[in-house]
């Protein structure tokens, strides 16, 4: 190949690798746009993630492989390239010539060719290329927030969702509040689970703490009732079963009858599960205050069942965290019952009061039973023989020298307002205050005033 056919040749490369790059820079530039445009909305309308929108770059190969297919068409052939130079190197037909027949000592002739320069207006086409490639880049980094600004994402709330559903049901089926209340409630709460903003998550959790605080406190009503029923129906329950088994006397029996009649009439009117238990011809033996042992073990019976019914109710509000373990477990100390300590008590203090008043003092016995915040506060008193005064009197000793750290340990206990004493002249004089001290007893520790304490000293004296 000579030069002519190189000139040729490098010509056509020119010339082709500016149309593919033109063609390459349209279809990128096009597809630039539809791919940061189908970003936008995918990650908008849908929140797809960033991994499964990065398929987009395929469609650049796409791109490059339409401008190959567009490039090879439009590249000028050898012929319209050697006429192109023959003409711009002035050779006369001489290199048209030479393609077809042998010249011979004519190619001589030739002056050499000169490849032309080309020059493409590109600055456009780079332009817009650089404009798609950062619309697609902005696409990718920009927030998700800012990306669906016409959404809402919701708020993850499921389990508190689930949990207070499941308390509101609980209070519902043992009847604590009101099917129209629980049914408002659970309206409210799916409202707040439709409308649970990852936005605002504030309004939302303030909503949730609204509807359990609501659960909680009608929980906690119906516990304190349920502890005050228990306490009350154990009362009855070991005066029952002390009267069924027949050790009282006959004066405390009569007196206790009596008693307990009125304890289990109260407790029917205030227990509706209670006056399902008992027969009316029971609730009238009651109220005449003649039962039979018979009657007072059917009696005994529904006392106990009406206790385990209140404890498995405390014990289902515990498991949906509506109260604590420790509100079980006082309404189990509560149901304790001692029908033979309770007899003894009674025969011991017969005639010391009213049945009633022994009856609480007996339940009462134990101080601090219900805990600090529960129950009266008049649990007799407890008095013991006394402190012993053996190794109890007060030993003088000697304490060590103050140090340094001590005095900077100490605390002020208050500041006077009053001006300082002054003694009178014309008394004896004395030595210092640790003149009487023993030795290693004290020490004193002693600042240095100097003049520029002067204004302190003078205004902490004149004060008013």
């Amino acid at each position: 190949m000579d030069a002519h056919d190189r000139a040729i040749s490098k010509l056509r490369l020119k010339i082709a690798f500016f149309v593919f790059l033109k063609h390459t820079l349209v279809f990128m530039t096009v597809w630039g746009f539809l791919w940061g445009t189908a970003v936008l909305v995918l990650r908008g309308a849908f929140g797809v993630l960033h991994p499964p929108l990065l398929w987009g770059s395929a469609g650049l190969v796409l791109a490059v492989g339409l401008a190959v297919a567009l490039t090879l068409p439009r590249v000028p052939s050898r012929t319209a390239v050697r006429s192109l130079l023959d003409k711009m190197g002035r050779c006369g037909g001489l290199l048209m010539a030479a393609e077809d027949v042998d010249i011979g000592v004519w190619k001589e002739q030739i002056p050499p060719v000169t490849t032309p320069s080309l020059r493409w207006r590109n600055r456009r086409c780079w332009g817009l290329f650089g404009a798609a490639v950062l619309f697609v880049l902005v696409s990718f980094l920009v927030p998700q927030r800012l990306v669906a600004l016409g959404s809402t994402h919701a708020l993850e709330i499921g389990k508190e969702v689930d949990k207070l559903a499941a308390q509101i049901e609980a209070l519902k089926e043992e009847e604590i509040i009101e099917s129209a209340k629980a049914e408002s409630l659970e309206e409210k709460l799916a409202q707040i689970k439709e409308e649970a903003s990852g936005e605002d998550p504030v309004k939302t959790w303030e909503a949730l703490d609204h509807l359990e605080d609501i659960a909680v406190k009608a929980a906690e009503a119906a516990a304190e009732e349920a502890l005050a029923q228990t306490e009350r129906l154990t009362q009855a329950e070991t005066l029952a079963e002390g009267l069924a088994e027949g050790s009282a006397g006959q004066e405390l029996m009569t007196e206790a009858m009596k008693e307990l009649a009125g304890m289990v009439s109260e407790a029917a009117g205030e227990t509706g599960l209670l006056a399902g238990k008992l027969s009316s011809e029971l609730l009238n033996a009651c109220k005449a205050g003649s039962l039979s042992p018979e009657q007072l073990r059917e009696i005994l019976e529904a006392l106990r069942w009406c206790k385990g019914d209140i404890a498995r109710r405390l014990g289902k509000l515990c498991r949906v965290g509506l109260i604590d373990l420790e509100t079980v477990k006082l309404c189990e100390s509560l149901g304790e019952c001692d029908c033979a300590g309770l007899i003894a008590f009674l025969g011991d203090n017969m005639g010391k009061g009213s049945l009633c008043d022994l009856l609480q003092s007996w339940c009462q016995g134990a101080p601090g039973r219900g805990g600090v915040n529960r129950g009266r506060g008049d649990a007799p008193m407890i008095w013991s023989d006394g402190t012993s005064e053996e190794a109890a009197k007060f030993k003088e000793e000697v304490l060590p020298p103050a140090a340094l750290a001590a005095l900077k340990e100490s605390n002020l206990v208050g500041v006077s307002l009053g001006a300082p004493p002054v003694e009178k002249g014309g008394g004896d004089s004395k030595s210092g205050a640790l003149a009487d001290a023993s030795a290693g007893g004290g020490a004193a520790h002693t600042h240095t005033i100097l003049p520029r304490h002067r204004g302190a000293v003078k205004r902490y004296f004149e004060r008013r």
